[in-house]
């Protein structure tokens, strides 16, 4: 029997290690896979057919750039649609192209399901739709339902489409937050604020159980600035008024009724999926069949790929995600990728210009501080140009400033010059809660003052506003110089108070409302090019580790749903966000 459960022991052991051997040659092997994939993709030369239709899907999700990996691109094949990525740089590159594309002879544009990053990005795509239809060819949209923004970006199509039974929903726009105080004073958890602005509303949340009237008339006012935006481009497209368009917001009349969403002039016609398509390609003289394909994005961008030739002569730098002093594997900006992107194209004297694209609510302000003094050198040397995206409130404000220019779009969040630091005590629920007690042995009275248990006392808290003030009072002399404004000036409208872009350009914030390409336009005008070639950094990881972190995302929120995964993901950040912070939490519109 000794000899039995010998042999069983070692035919366990035997089975256990094959399992983790069998295992690490299965992943060997599907590395090697995705690695032979991307690489065959981007050697395949893509032909485009005449009389194509070029598709802008924007159920993808949308970036702000994309790589030349083409292995999210063509990974539906795959079963692996969740992970497709679609970059506002390919977007621009395609619908910029196309209109001279004799063989692409209409556009469709796919809203279904769509979900945009922020509202700035919708407004980009909308202005490069528009561009498009400069040159007279077909423009399409189409999508199951629409709700405002999407319906906002189909209205720069000539003809737009919904299908039968679709949901309309034009109800204005909404932001929601979350407030705190209730929960942590149950659990016992203190929360220690300090700030500078009384219009920082980051940390609003963890002090008190509603918003205060200073949050609530600036989210009043950018939601109503946003609002208009939005307003004014459907009623100039459709040519219907404003005010009528509020009344249908008012009443939710659109909602689930066919009949009017026709007869308002608002829709062109509502029709099941496969009568959109055989409208479509009618339209460049085909016919429809279940085989018949459009011509992607990405397919289309890999047909121009290597359109270009010499050295590039204008950097584009993209700062995208929270400011933090250690990559934390998500897209994020750290003063050592910044620094290696700054300093490369300070030494290339091919680099005439440079354009930094903003897309962050800042973070971290002593790694704000590392990268404005970098950026300070690159912009006596070269002229600097930034292209505000979705965000560049806060930090995100902090590294732009230096700027000889400063673009933004209408619907950009931007300013929130202020600053603030946040203590979560658990003293409370540690001593009274769970009866623990805690003692402590220091040489000096303020010996633990690092610690995160115990409750800062009045001299703490004075040191640490003090410090505070130090950085707020270096955000807004950096802004008062780049921005040629006096502190005082700076002073009235930071106090961390956030604005849009088109109000940042009226008190002096933002020089130019405009998108990338309107900021790389005014690059090459400051540096003299006539002509140019394009440079993105930091460089993107590659296609694997790319297709890698995607599938971990698409896993999260599976497991635990978009809405749940993403306040996880915020706590997270919240537990790991240290010291003293330049940051905006960016507001949920809807």
């Amino acid at each position: 029997m000794k000899e039995f459960f010998k042999m069983f022991g070692a035919a366990l052991a035997a089975l256990f290690v094959w399992g983790i051997i069998s295992g690490l040659i299965s992943m060997m092997f599907f590395i090697v896979f995705l690695s032979s994939l991307d690489t065959q993709s981007n050697n395949d030369d893509v032909t485009i057919k005449k009389n194509s239709v070029l598709e802008l899907d924007l159920s993808k999700t949308v970036a702000e750039r994309s790589d030349k990996s083409y292995l999210l691109q063509y990974s539906s094949s795959f079963r692996f649609n969740d992970l497709e990525i679609i970059g506002l740089n390919d977007i621009e590159e395609a619908l910029s192209r196309a209109k001279d594309d004799n063989k692409i002879k209409a556009l469709y544009v796919n809203l279904s399901e769509c979900h945009f990053p922020d509202i700035a990005s919708a407004e980009a795509i909308r202005k490069m739709i528009l561009n498009f239809r400069e040159c007279g060819k077909p423009t399409f949209a189409f999508a199951d339902s629409y709700r405002a923004l999407n319906y906002y970006v189909a209205t720069a199509c000539e003809k737009i489409y919904m299908r039968k039974l679709g949901d309309f929903v034009f109800a204005g726009l909404s932001s929601e937050s979350m407030y705190y105080k209730g929960a942590l004073d149950k659990f016992g958890i203190e929360a220690q604020i300090i700030r500078h602005g009384k219009f920082k509303s980051a940390v609003e949340p963890f002090m008190q159980e509603k918003m205060s009237d200073a949050n609530r008339l600036q989210t009043q006012t950018y939601l109503n600035d946003i609002w208009k935006t939005i307003l004014t481009g459907i009623s100039q497209s459709r040519n219907v008024s404003e005010s009528q368009l509020n009344k249908y917001a008012d009443n939710l009349s659109l909602y689930s009724n066919d009949d009017l969403c026709n007869s308002s002039g608002l829709i062109d016609s509502v029709l099941f999926e496969d009568e959109f398509m055989t409208k479509l390609f009618e339209s460049v003289d085909l016919t429809y069949t279940n085989e018949s394909e459009t011509v992607s994005i990405s397919k289309y961008c890999k047909s121009l790929e290597n359109d270009y030739a010499g050295n590039p002569n204008i950097a584009v730098i993209y700062a995208t995600g929270e400011i933090v002093s250690d990559d934390n594997g998500e897209e994020c900006i750290t003063s050592k990728s910044m620094l290696k992107s700054i300093r490369e194209v300070m030494d290339d004297d091919d680099i005439k210009a440079v354009v930094l694209r903003v897309n962050s609510p800042g973070g971290s302000a002593v790694e704000a501080e590392i990268i404005y003094n970098e950026l300070k050198k690159l912009q006596a040397q070269k002229p600097l140009v930034v292209s505000m995206s979705g965000y560049a409130a806060s930090g995100g404000y902090y590294i732009a400033c230096p700027a000889d220019k400063i673009l933004a779009e209408e619907t950009t969040i931007t300013g929130s010059i202020g600053v603030f630091g946040l203590l979560l005590s658990p003293e409370k629920l540690v001593k009274n809660t769970l009866g623990i007690n805690i003692e402590t042995v220091s040489t000096n009275k303020h010996a633990d003052f690092e610690t995160g248990i115990t409750i800062k006392d009045s001299e703490e808290m004075r040191a640490l506003q003090n410090s505070v003030e130090n950085v707020y009072d270096i955000f807004i002399s950096h802004v008062a110089e780049g921005r040629k404004m006096t502190k005082a000036e700076v002073d009235s409208v930071g106090q961390g108070r956030v604005w849009t872009g088109i109000s940042a350009l009226n008190i002096g914030l933002v020089d130019q409302i405009g998108g990338l390409q309107d900021a790389i336009n005014e690059a090459a005008n400051l540096a003299d090019l006539s002509s140019y070639k394009i440079k993105t950094l930091p460089e993107k990881e590659d296609g694997i580790s790319k297709f890698m972190n995607t599938l971990f995302e698409v896993s999260a929120t599976k497991i635990y749903g978009n809405e749940f995964y993403e306040y996880k993901k915020a706590a997270d950040k919240l537990k790991n966000r240290k010291g003293v912070q330049c940051y905006m939490q960016p507001a949920k519109i809807y």
